[in-house]
């Protein structure tokens, strides 16, 4: 706890520029060892100290509310807001999100967690201001004001009856990866010219990091009677007061806890071996490289995270078949359309939550026109601490409706290598999902063109387990638990979600009678489960995988201990199913 025991924005103006820029250095020293400690987006947040200061100390939120773009630079922002106290929680089960978010707090007055949404929400707000003198305020990232949802808001303030609002570029030159595009030269010369073509007065640039400097400029626009809205530029440091972060802004973004490696040991003879955790995103970016080596049509599509999908080394020996479009998801998917069209083989790297942005070009741009386009759907499923916003449980649901495609979801590591094979020979869209980090756990490798490996069939079976891509190791490790004489239960690992594999059909048609517990790492609503089960409408089904809710932050055990995705929690389910049957006493 800062020793300004800081409670709320109104104690900040009881404060002297001294004792604000001791409080700065609080409030860095807190976001650094709590990041450090519970993983959480540190650059930005550092960055953005300053100006989170000064707008709380000369705006009355909530009243005058402001807006955190994407949310990645509001911790200094919720540490002034009454949880100060309660920061140490931060990413944890139950504790502080790392997010803006409306449930936590008045002065959350619009949850965020994806880019380029707060000028159309503030717009919203202002409107709803109109004849008064309270100021609503959106931060914006450089990045973010690059994208089109943004730029769409922009368009549309000329046509509105507004109160007073400003707009504040938070220009770091970063998004995730550094800024790209033309608005970066815009910033450096035209900017006046530009944003007042969108009805914008301009104001700046102002140094962000500089309190004095800030206070005056606010103090300057809140008592002046602006006939427009307002856009200040604000030059901050990302990652500043911590010099790895500022030596290396892209790296740390994000920063992870330190993870211990798990011990848990599974056997089978359809476990190879255990290996080190290797990320998908890493095997992903290796594997494009080896790809493009033989292929001079293979070519890597990024929006703003080259280095989260793992392309940095692809993007650094192909860097004229890289293409980093910022931060425009369905610009990324149009532009890999029309690359298919001229006998390109693009890869689409995009996190499952950002993939949601871009639904109407898979649908209208690829699926439809049958495009040979991959998607490598990263941090597909739970994806911990970052919490509902991110959590990427919705692909197999929306991409699985749509004719035409093929979804891969592997088991490990090697199975990724082998789809992504399979997918840059394909004549149609393909999309290949995976989690965030790594699988221990190998299996043997797929059979040439198959879309699922049996890993135990017993002769007469009192539960199937069908376990799609990377549940199958927690499934396994429950089935031995719950069946450990190997006579009750069989399992099929399945890699192909979509089609649904004929041989799994066969299979399951080899034991009409016999219950399926079907576990996927996405919403149970409309996904794998219920694509198969319509196939196999005589017979009962278990789904095991995302509720019908949105799903809190916290470790990844944790939530899979929710959600009913753990090992100890499948164990306990599958031990329930087998004693319908009798087949555990």
């Amino acid at each position: 706890m800062s020793s300004f025991k800081i409670r709320g924005p109104e104690d900040l103006r009881n404060l002297s520029l001294t004792e604000l820029e001791h409080l700065a250095q609080d409030l860095r020293q807190t976001i650094l060892s709590v990041s450090l400690r519970n993983g959480g987006h540190l650059g930005a947040s550092l960055g953005a100290v300053e100006l989170a200061i000064a707008l709380h100390r000369m705006f009355d939120s909530p009243s005058e509310p402001v807006l955190w773009d994407v949310g990645h630079q509001a911790y200094a922002h919720k540490l002034l807001t009454g949880r100060w106290e309660q920061f140490d929680s931060m990413r944890l089960r139950g504790g502080v999100s790392g997010f803006p978010t409306r449930a936590e707090s008045q002065h959350d007055v619009f949850g965020t967690g994806h880019s380029s949404t707060a000028v159309s929400a503030a717009l919203a707000m202002a409107w709803a201001r109109r004849g008064t003198q309270q100021w609503t305020v959106a931060v914006v990232g450089d990045g973010g004001l690059s994208a089109g949802l943004s730029f769409e808001a922009l368009n549309n303030i000329k046509s509105l009856d507004l109160g007073p609002l400003l707009i504040v570029l938070n220009d770091n030159h970063m998004s995730i990866s550094r800024s790209v595009g033309a608005l970066p030269s815009i910033l450096s010369g035209s900017a006046p010219d530009y944003f007042q073509a969108f009805g914008l007065d301009f104001h700046g640039p102002v140094d962000g990091n500089h309190i004095p400097s800030l206070i005056n400029v606010f103090s300057s626009i809140k008592t002046s009677t602006p006939e427009r809205p307002l856009i200040l530029h604000a030059l901050t440091e990302k990652g500043r007061g911590y010099a790895p972060a500022e030596e290396f802004p892209g790296v740390y973004h994000g920063v992870s806890p330190v993870k211990k490696m798990s011990t848990e040991k599974i056997t089978g003879s359809h476990f190879l071996r255990k290996r080190p955790a290797v990320s998908f995103s890493e095997e992903l970016g290796k594997c494009l490289c080896e790809a493009a080596a033989r292929d001079p049509k293979v070519v890597a599509i990024s929006a703003a995270m080259l280095e989260g999908t793992g392309l940095s080394e692809f993007a650094r020996r192909f860097p004229e078949r890289t293409f980093d479009v910022g931060i425009a998801e369905p610009h990324a998917v149009t532009f890999a359309a029309g690359l298919a069209t001229q006998g390109y083989r693009p890869v689409v790297a995009i996190y499952s939550t950002f993939l949601q942005r871009a639904l109407d070009s898979i649908v209208h741009d690829v699926v439809l026109q049958k495009l040979p386009v991959v998607f490598a759907i990263d941090r597909a499923g739970l994806v911990g601490p970052d919490g509902p916003t991110h959590h990427g449980v919705f692909d197999l649901s929306y991409l699985g409706m749509l004719p035409g495609i093929r979804i891969y979801a592997p088991a490990c590591i090697s199975d990724l290598r082998a789809l992504l094979s399979r997918a840059l020979n394909d004549s149609g869209p393909v999309a290949i999902r995976f989690p965030r980090g790594g699988a221990e756990t190998e299996f043997a490798p797929l059979a040439e063109n198959s879309g699922m490996r049996t890993l135990r069939a017993v002769a007469d079976p009192d539960l199937i387990v069908v376990a799609l891509g990377t549940t199958t190791a927690n499934a396994w490790t429950a089935i031995e638990a719950s069946d450990p004489g190997g006579e009750k239960v069989s399992i099929v690992s399945v890699v192909c979600a979509k089609p649904i594999p004929e041989e799994l059909h066969e299979f399951l048609r080899a034991y009409p009678a016999i219950s399926v517990a079907v576990v996927e790492a996405g919403v149970v609503s409309g996904g794998f489960g219920q694509q198969l089960a319509v196939h196999h409408a005589d017979r009962n089904f278990e789904f095991i995988g995302i509720p019908d809710r949105f799903i809190a932050h916290g470790s990844l055990l944790e939530l899979e201990e929710d959600v009913g995705l753990s090992a100890r929690a499948l164990e306990e389910r599958f031990r329930a199913l087998l004693a319908i049957r009798g087949g555990v006493g």
